[in-house]
């Protein structure tokens, strides 16, 4: 016994423990039993010669990123073909829910309806009728090109009709003689002025005699006729006159009127509608047009739709509900063909990889069976995971019959 150690309890240990058990009835009881047990264990140890502490077995961990046989071994998860959130773009409530968490939905289709603001719905109203106008103007002026093309063209004709007649005028007219007469006439005004000069001065001396007197009015006859002679010849004077301006504006004037006439006809080109009639009325309806598809873009923004086909796999809204601008209202996924997307292939790894590899796939849903598969995709933006740079590759299945299911687990080992 003397070359025993006590690895459980040293003597001053075993001195506090029986003064504790010797304070009570219970306690003697416990203290005795206690004794009888140390002492068959201190029988059944006489051969040792020390107890030691039993050491724990170092476990060693088998390392994902660390392969002595030349493969990359990664982690994976099962994703469909194609899968799509669909996030709110308006705040608003819901109308109607058109579809059903496993419904199999086609792009395009409405799967939610919310209430559309009684502002928006007046507002395509006016724009609906703007439309029409825009539209109903661009077909008259379409039915009635024609019409207008021949009127424009009757203007040109008579505008020529005009220009010859002035023309004609012109040369019939003798500007020799118009000369002469005119010079003549100017002279006979300038007589016949001096004459009225010549009886209001012999006037003036008669004046002096009342109103009625025989020879102040035979002095003013003389003034009167001279007057009226005067004016005569004035009134010629300016006829000739007129008449030769009159025929030089009619020769400016036809001539103006054939070059506008042709202008306005030539707008028509080789088509029925004026070139400018016609390009205001194209404006008017793209713009009645280009508003109409804002306003059909914002009510369809309260038209909920899936972009892509698929089976409605998660619907988090419900009639009646008032839906936010940003929130997922929906998920949608194609289970047609499932894929493998490593989860933490980092740049060590990924400068080994290339597209086409041939990968072996095990999933802890199926621990008995492989799939082979091939790089398709080694996808060119990085993510972040625990520090770590990863760049995720897609892997296609080749042979697969198993009964996959969106994010099962998988290894992926690819050669290096």
């Amino acid at each position: 016994m003397n070359k025993i150690t006590f690895s459980l309890f040293g003597i001053h240990e075993w001195k506090l423990l029986k003064e504790e058990l010797e304070g009570s009835m219970y306690k003697k009881i416990i203290l005795t039993i206690t004794i009888l047990g140390l002492s068959i264990l201190l029988g059944a140890c006489d051969t040792f010669t020390a107890i030691t502490t039993r050491q724990a077995t170092p476990v060693v961990y088998d390392s994902v990123k660390e392969d002595t046989s030349g493969l990359i071994i990664a982690e994976g998860e099962v994703v469909p073909k194609n899968d799509i959130q669909i996030i709110s773009t308006s705040n608003g409530q819901v109308l109607e829910v058109l579809v059903e968490e496993g419904q199999t939905v086609e792009p395009g289709q409405v799967i939610l309806r919310l209430e559309t603001p009684v502002q928006l719905l007046a507002e395509m109203k006016s724009s609906q009728l703007d439309q029409l106008k825009a539209q109903q103007a661009m077909d008259d002026l379409l039915l009635y090109g024609n019409l207008q093309k021949q009127k424009a063209y009757q203007r040109v004709l008579d505008a020529q009709t005009a220009r010859r007649a002035a023309l004609a005028a012109w040369d019939a007219f003798d500007e020799d003689q118009y000369d002469e007469d005119l010079e003549a006439v100017k002279e006979d005004v300038i007589d016949a002025r001096k004459e009225l000069e010549d009886a209001i001065e012999d006037l003036k001396d008669f004046l002096v005699l009342e109103e009625d007197n025989p020879q102040r009015m035979n002095r003013q006859e003389d003034v009167d006729e001279a007057q009226l002679d005067l004016n005569e010849l004035e009134r010629e004077q300016a006829a000739l006159e007129q008449t030769h301006e009159q025929l030089q504006l009619s020769l400016a004037l036809t001539k103006a009127q054939e070059e506008t006439a042709w202008h306005e006809y030539r707008k028509f080109k080789q088509q029925d509608v004026p070139d400018d009639q016609f390009k205001l009325a194209e404006e008017q309806l793209a713009t009645a047009n280009a508003r109409m598809d804002a306003i059909e873009g914002s009510i369809a923004d309260f038209e909920i739709t899936t972009p892509i086909e698929g089976i409605l796999v998660k619907l988090d809204v419900q009639e009646g509900e008032w839906i936010y601008a940003g929130q997922m209202l929906a998920v949608i996924a194609d289970f047609s063909t499932w894929y493998v997307e490593s989860t933490d292939t980092n740049e060590l790894e990924i400068v080994d990889v290339q597209l086409g590899d041939t990968v072996t796939l095990e999933f802890d849903a199926f621990p008995d069976e492989t799939v082979r598969g091939r790089v398709i995709e080694i996808k060119d933006f990085p993510v972040m995971k625990y520090n770590d740079v990863i760049y995720p590759i897609r892997i296609e299945l080749v042979d697969n019959e198993l009964k996959l299911r969106w994010k099962m687990t998988a290894i992926i080992k690819i050669e290096r």
